[in-house]
């Protein structure tokens, strides 16, 4: 998988905005499987552990990073609502649709936009064969993979 470098990713973090609503640990929902599956695999791009995306404060960039693009992920790939992608961080939704808009730009990268595309590949292919493994039905194991 093609890893930025560390340069190249401090060269493209940012400083992100967290939520306005002050107490971002109210806003935090149980994690799906689906949530820690998308966490888990950001945050091993991104050499870093799937807990640092959760922490309540910012973090240093390449978290905050990391964060918006599980936001991304879990957004656009996954289906959530911008509420539900930023609940699992504990902001709120105006942050998520920030971190989208953040993503959407950082794409411009061929670089960026490969590692990106290789995160979405492989989270797609874990569904797939979770799905074949258990299918999704109402009630039972569907729950630990429905967002």
């Amino acid at each position: 998988m093609p890893r930025l470098s560390e340069g190249r990713m401090n060269e493209m973090c940012g400083d992100p905005h967290l939520g306005s609503s002050g107490h971002p640990s109210q806003l935090h929902r149980p994690l799906s499987a689906v949530d820690w599956m998308a966490t888990g695999r950001v945050a091993l791009a991104f050499g870093l552990k799937p807990e640092d995306l959760h922490s309540a404060s910012r973090g240093f960039a390449n978290v905050a990073r990391a964060r918006q693009v599980s936001m991304y992920i879990l957004h656009v790939c996954m289906g959530l609502t911008l509420s539900q992608s930023a609940a699992v961080f504990g902001r709120d939704r105006t942050t998520a649709a920030h971190a989208c808009k953040v993503v959407e730009d950082l794409r411009e990268d061929p670089e960026f936009d490969a590692v990106l595309s290789e995160i979405e590949g492989q989270l797609s292919a874990s569904l797939t064969s979770a799905r074949m493994c258990c299918p999704l039905t109402a009630g039972g194991q569907a729950d630990a993979f429905s967002a």
